[in-house]
């Protein structure tokens, strides 16, 4: 999980290289790369069980739809995980 994660960081900070002029973007895709973050370090501590294996759902959704620029459905998934986990 945390090698897919550092994929999905390197990922990202090379989108933003490539793309600078999105000034609006910036902000919503630094907000996945924290989600992202804190969801890793979440689940990296997290007990097995049901809550666990849906947090992990919800974050591959909010890393699918980070990648697809809509970053708000992101972080809202993101952030169910977190909820999922009880770090919110």
């Amino acid at each position: 999980m945390f090698a897919r994660t550092a994929a999905f960081v390197a990922l990202t900070a090379a989108a933003l290289a490539l793309a600078p002029a999105a000034n609006a973007g910036n902000a919503n895709l630094s907000g996945c790369i924290q989600m992202a973050k804190q969801v890793s370090a979440a689940l990296a501590t997290a007990q097995p069980g049901t809550a666990t294996d849906m947090a992990r759902n919800q974050a591959q959704a909010g890393k699918n739809a980070c990648l697809a620029s809509s970053y708000t459905k992101g972080v809202a998934y993101y952030s169910k995980a977190l909820q999922l986990l009880g770090k919110s």
